[in-house]
């Protein structure tokens, strides 16, 4: 089951991601002076905003909060969920982490904030692809 997970963001990795555009760095930005400041909720706000726009580093900073319940309550799943996206999304430092978390959680946990970063993935794609209009291409005349 985790194997074919895995095989499933693997494959939508090269589809739903978004182009990193400057709204999301700026969103980031924000974020880490939010985050050093000791605003958790802004930075929240602000790292939520790019990583869903596909911006590895403020997924992986997201990833960390939930993690570590900064300006909220410690939720794991959300943050295996986030540290798996950062992670395909390029953010090698992320993988230490997400290991730790692997190892701490149960089973049911891990699959379930793995599935989230499937569905995360799938929406992305869906938006991405939303006005492909692949159905006319098996349509017979």
């Amino acid at each position: 089951m985790l194997l074919k997970l895995k095989l499933n963001l693997s494959a939508l990795l090269f589809t739903g991601f978004t182009v990193l555009s400057a709204p999301a760095s700026a969103d980031y930005d924000r974020g880490m002076a939010a985050l050093q400041s000791g605003n958790y909720r802004v930075a929240i706000m602000e790292f939520s905003d790019a990583a869903q726009a596909g911006h590895a580093g403020s997924q992986q900073k997201l990833g960390d909060i939930y993690r570590l319940g900064q300006g909220t309550t410690p939720n794991l799943i959300e943050a295996i969920k986030w540290l798996t996206l950062a992670y395909l999304n390029g953010s090698r430092e992320a993988l230490p982490t997400l290991e730790l978390l692997r190892d701490s959680v149960s089973e049911t946990e891990l699959v379930e904030g793995e599935q989230l970063a499937l569905q995360w993935l799938e929406d992305a794609n869906r938006i991405m692809f939303a006005d492909d209009d692949t159905a006319s291409l098996y349509e017979q005349n």
